[in-house]
């Protein structure tokens, strides 16, 4: 080789303090860091958001698209990570930078859902440009399993895009509506031209947003469907509400479990307020949380799905209202996990077992299957609920074990239901056997 031709791919350079420090225009292990770093905080901001509109958007089934792109974004970020923490510095501060966070806060705060999702859209293409520049830079041998890492996240590139674009395609039909669409797009392009040229050393001028009224994300009150899914208007909690034969025409058969699969739509919600919120979390939290969640709204469409196959429609049934986690305490996002994990789904097993059993007695194979895979996801749940529980307590700096805070959320629960004597909840809310018979609700498994 020439010595020309090694200057060529080699030269020499000076630092600011007047060193000399080795440059090349192929990518160093140090460079291909400093690529993917802000690739994956792009992808954790694009799942919080995607969570954060689940609950500001009023069609079913955008709310369980929203959860899959939850869980997409934060999946092509565990991709990057496992690629990021092999280079030299590794991934440090698990957090987004502020300016990514920041621009993507004031991106989800739209005023309408086709707005967001067309500033989401915006985003996202922009995002993929920068992974098709980082791939034209990428010597296909050196960095290989660099490549391998993105060419899994960009697997989903084309149902992502589809999926946008065909929510997007008849927004323009009502004026009011793409005028809306059209000033958030260009907002969202402001935006994202502030966010570079704050990678690029320059301070952030942030545009100002449209004047519009934020109908996102998270909203005090969640957006509902009260047309197709008819809403209970009172309950005492979720397992007193399944004891409200009112609620479904399947109340007297094992067929009411196919039903509560499909009111998961509600806890996968409440969960969708945790996700956006809790901040200081590893981001293995997120990456098992997200699964949760999404699990939780798989679980909704199978039970619908189901329900359909049956013959019916949503407006035979009544449906929860989505809790907001309302009540101002500093660990209400763990006591919200604790009772998911602890309580609601550590005694569903004898019933979905017994469940599982009727369906394949009655011929229902499709039910019965669907209840093994539900009773499988929910078996994981409650390993994340173990794992993830006490670091949420710990956040507000209540050091507790797997234990203490099972029992505590199973004794708030019997404090909810007024129905055992005061001096007899501690005692059965470290019986897990006894609590779960007396707080889970029975099916009639002999009737299909």
């Amino acid at each position: 080789m020439s010595d020309h031709h090694v200057k060529g791919i080699v030269d020499m350079e000076r630092d600011k303090a007047g060193r000399e420090v080795k440059s090349s225009r192929y990518l160093r292990p140090t460079d291909t860091a400093k690529f993917l770093k802000p690739l994956l905080w792009h992808e954790f901001e694009l799942s919080r958001a995607a969570a954060g509109w689940v609950t500001a958007s009023k069609a079913y089934e955008v709310k369980l698209k929203l959860g899959r792109l939850t869980y997409l974004h934060i999946r092509h970020a565990e991709s990057l990570q496992k690629r990021i923490i092999e280079l030299p510095g590794g991934l440090g501060e698990e957090k987004s930078p502020q300016r990514i966070r920041e621009v993507y806060e004031r991106l989800a705060s739209a005023p309408s859902s086709e707005a967001y999702l067309a500033g989401y859209r915006l985003f996202y293409r922009n995002l993929l440009a920068e992974y098709d520049e980082f791939l034209t830079k990428t010597d296909p041998v050196l960095d290989a399993p660099s490549i391998d890492q993105i060419r899994i996240v960009l697997l989903d590139r084309q149902d992502i895009l589809a999926w946008l674009d065909e929510q997007l395609r008849f927004v323009g039909l009502d004026e009011t509506a793409g005028q809306m669409v059209e000033e958030w797009t260009d907002y969202a392009a402001k935006l994202w031209n502030t966010l570079k040229s704050s990678q690029s050393g320059t301070s952030p001028l942030y545009p100002a947003a449209p004047n519009y009224e934020p109908v996102g994300p998270i909203p005090e009150v969640p957006a509902m469907d009260e047309e197709r899914f008819p809403p209970l208007e009172s309950h005492g909690g979720t397992a007193q509400a399944y004891s409200d034969d009112g609620m479904s025409p399947l109340f007297n058969s094992v067929r009411q479990m196919v039903y509560i699969n499909a009111t998961e739509i509600s806890p996968a919600e409440t969960m969708t307020y945790l996700y956006y919120s809790v901040q200081n979390m590893p981001l293995t939290f997120y990456y098992d949380f997200a699964r949760h969640m999404w699990d939780e709204f798989r679980h909704s469409e199978m039970g619908m799905r189901r329900l359909q196959q049956f013959g019916f429609k949503t407006t035979d049934f009544k449906w929860l209202r989505t809790s907001t986690l309302s009540e101002e305490n500093d660990a209400r996002y763990a006591d919200m996990y604790a009772w998911l994990t602890m309580v609601a789904e550590a005694c569903s097993f004898a019933k979905k077992r017994k469940a599982v059993e009727a369906f394949w007695k009655f011929g229902d194979s499709m039910s019965a299957i669907q209840t093994e895979f539900d009773i499988v996801d929910e078996r994981l749940h409650v390993d994340f609920g173990t794992q993830w529980g006490p670091e949420l307590y710990k956040q507000v700096g209540d050091m507790v074990t797997p234990k203490i805070m099972a029992e505590r959320a199973r004794k708030r629960r019997l404090e909810e239901l007024q129905t055992v004597q005061p001096d007899e909840i501690d005692k059965l809310a470290q019986n897990f056997p006894a609590f779960c018979g007396f707080h889970t609700s029975t099916l009639e498994y002999g009737t299909y």
